[in-house]
């Protein structure tokens, strides 16, 4: 039987496995890593439109992927530093307005999309020596004893060779990390229970053409059938376009699914309160069933979770991604202090030590989110009261704007 022995195994190379895969590699060029991924390929970043999927980085996250050498490649290409933010009701007159120059910062963060920052990541996976990435593999079986976890994949597309089907190499590890998303198998092989909302709404994705420029400023507008957010891009020779994220009630998104492009960009302009002009054009759209997951405990014998894996939360504000990367970063800080003292990287209390800095941090953000989408999903004329009247009283003080944007850049 093939074996691949190795220090460190991470299920799931998206952007939260990848980063995970490279900051341990770059602290650590002694490690033998693998990162074990279903898809065959990184999506290609297009030369010629936008990815409709975006994340939102703070600088916290900036930082990270500057460490492990993948910003460089990102950074004046396709990223789109947002100076502003403004936020308002649709049922009311509350507002909030944040500016970076209010808390003395060139921005409040970066929006870029999807496949670049896995582009930049995949990029540097390929160039460390020690991180091997194995693509086109599930998880089959796995079993543990003496302390290591064995794991047998199962090929996407089953090659023959001479009449006989290769078999995949097994794969042993020190520690196992799960950064395989919300469906997680390695969740489940640990028989770690979650703890799920349905939301009942639709988060439609895609990009906008304006007639006016975005102004480098992240707009959201929050409707009581959900949240609707244009997020600026640049990169492609104007500042026009926008990555929309429309989280709707399941019966309007499914409305809008069924329009066409024209009907849709009306619609959009109309719930924008045509803020940047006409609409006109939107690119394919994209929609995923909008779900609030967390897993009751971040770890198990010998394995760990991280990001999706670990909590999922509902878009309004954002944070997904970021969540995901800080797990990688605490991860990474407890298993530098484990290397350090000679403990197995394995060990509950190093694992133990993790669940500790992360989880509560999760389930407050995670009840932050519910408790927003809640308030402004609220009809009722106390309700829109309040949430105008709170609305209005942060966008009066300036302190308090300031320890929100410093706290929201720190995630």
């Amino acid at each position: 039987m093939n074996r691949q022995r190795m220090d460190v195994t991470i299920v799931g190379g998206g952007m939260v496995g990848m980063a995970q895969a490279t900051l341990l590699a770059v602290r650590h060029p002694e490690l033998r890593i693998s990162l074990l991924e279903a898809s065959e390929v990184t999506p290609p970043v297009k030369e010629d439109s936008y990815d409709a999927r975006v994340v939102a980085l703070t600088e916290a996250s900036r930082n990270l992927l500057e460490e492990v050498g993948a910003w460089q490649s990102i950074a004046g290409v396709r990223e789109c530093p947002y100076t502003q933010m403004r936020v308002w009701d649709a049922e009311g007159t509350g507002s909030v307005y944040f500016d970076c120059r209010d808390v003395k910062l060139p921005n409040l963060g970066h929006i870029v999309e999807n496949s670049v920052v896995l582009a930049a990541l995949r990029q540097r996976v390929e160039e460390l020596p020690n991180v091997d990435m194995v693509t086109g593999f599930k998880l089959e079986s796995w079993w543990r004893d003496c302390g290591l976890w064995h794991l047998q994949p199962r090929s996407v597309h089953s090659e023959r060779i001479d009449g006989l089907e290769e078999t995949p190499p097994v794969f042993t590890t020190r520690l196992l990390i799960g950064a395989d998303g919300a469906r997680s198998r390695v969740r489940d092989l640990l028989r770690i229970r979650t703890r799920d909302v349905n939301y009942r709404q639709t988060a439609l994705v895609c990009v906008a053409r304006c007639e006016q420029s975005h102004q480098h400023t992240a707009w959201q507008r929050f409707l009581d059938t959900g949240p609707l957010a244009f997020l600026p891009l640049s990169g492609l020779g104007d500042d026009n376009h926008c990555a929309v994220v429309w989280s709707a009630d399941d019966a309007l998104a499914r409305e809008l699914v069924m329009l066409d492009d024209k009907s849709f960009a009306l619609n959009l302009e109309k719930a924008f309160e045509s803020r940047l002009g006409t609409v006109e054009s939107v690119s394919e759209r994209f929609s995923f069933a909008l779900r609030a997951r967390h897993a009751e405990a971040y770890y198990g014998p010998g394995a760990v979770l991280i990001g999706d894996a670990a909590h999922s939360i509902h878009p309004l504000a954002g944070q997904g991604v970021n969540l995901g990367l800080m797990d990688v970063l605490v991860l990474t800080e407890e298993l530098d202090r484990a290397f350090k003292r000679e403990i197995s990287p394995a060990h509950a209390s190093v694992l133990g030590r993790y669940q500790r800095r992360r989880r509560g941090e999760n389930a407050a953000t995670l009840k932050a989110m519910s408790t927003f989408k809640s308030l402004f999903g609220a009809g009722d004329l106390h309700w829109r009261w309040l949430r105008n009247t709170g609305l209005s009283m942060v966008d009066a003080s300036p302190l308090l704007k300031k320890r929100i944007i410093m706290r929201a850049m720190s995630v």
